[in-house]
């Protein structure tokens, strides 16, 4: 072999192979109840600020109170724009959620439709043989379990990631009354109960040990200028008196992107849904998450 040809087909496989890590990166849809509180918006900020991942959209999730707003998912919707707007990202589907839980306050499964349900169920579909779409969902999982009722055949092909539930390791024991599993029992009973379906949860015992600091927040935040600005703007207007606050949902997107920040085993479902092993998370690395996150916020990607 000539010393030309073998260079040629060094460049040829170089070429390749990046062509080949392009196509197969991960798909992933981030649903959020962003208006709800704001952690929801930090991890959106790190979830679209990696390349790890190709984000096809973030849809907006539920919180309604039967007796209060019932406008819940339009709020969530909004601040979802805002937000990709300010990260550049304009070009980012942004399929608004259900604007009610599944089935009735007293049970049930009928899924309730909707573009961001459809927009789960046509990117699954679209799938090869041998990938999964991931599936993280910071709110009441209404929007994928709708998906799973509306198309079963999905479900193997998903990998979802919830933050929500409560459990007991040292017991063995859950505990469903947490705020996202309440706002849709019924959608996380669903999920609970698909034999088919990869399923990751991240605990609010695990996740609530990520505090990030207020007046550290907002110090750090003023040099990323208009997101940083509307970051701290949210903070003061919905919790303006809270001295710190517990990013929830960033940890399950931190331990997503950086799986050596957190470790998880499986367990049993409870014992009043289908019998089968699911993932729990049972540790995080507070600090190093905390260190990553402002890494990728301070530097802009």
């Amino acid at each position: 072999m000539t010393f030309r040809l073998f260079i040629s087909l060094i460049v040829l496989w170089v070429g390749a192979t990046g062509f080949c890590e392009e196509r197969v990166r991960p798909k992933l849809i981030l649903d959020a109840d962003t208006a709800n509180e704001i952690d929801d918006m930090y991890s959106i900020v790190r979830m679209l600020r990696q390349d790890h991942f190709d984000v096809l959209g973030v849809s907006s999730a539920q919180w309604f109170h039967y007796l209060g707003d019932p406008n819940s998912v339009q709020a969530s919707q909004k601040i979802n724009e805002s937000l990709a707007s300010l990260l550049g990202r304009t070009d980012l589907s942004l399929p608004l959620g259900a604007d009610r839980p599944v089935g009735k306050p007293w049970g049930g499964t009928d899924a309730r439709d909707s573009a961001a349900a459809q927009f789960i169920i046509q990117h699954a579909k679209s799938l090869p043989d041998g990938q999964q779409l991931h599936v993280v969902c910071l709110g009441a999982s209404t929007n994928l379990a709708s998906a799973i009722k509306l198309a079963p055949e999905i479900a193997p092909k998903i990998k979802a990631y919830l933050m929500g539930f409560r459990y007991d390791a040292a017991k063995r024991v859950w505990n469903k009354s947490e705020f996202n599993v309440r706002r849709d029992l019924n959608a996380a009973d669903l999920l609970l109960d698909q034999p088919d379906l990869e399923l990751h949860i991240m605990s609010a015992d695990v996740s609530g040990e990520l505090k990030f600091d207020r007046d550290e927040t907002f110090r750090r935040q003023q040099t990323m200028g208009d997101l940083g600005e509307f970051l701290t703007s949210q903070w003061k207007t919905k919790f303006a008196s809270s001295k710190t606050w517990v990013m929830w949902d960033l940890a399950v997107v931190e331990a997503l992107l950086r799986p050596e920040l957190a470790s998880e085993r499986q367990v049993d479902t409870p014992p009043e849904n289908t019998p089968r092993k699911v993932w729990v998370y049972d540790h995080i690395d507070v600090k190093k998450m905390s260190d990553d996150y402002w890494r990728v916020a301070l530097e802009g990607g």
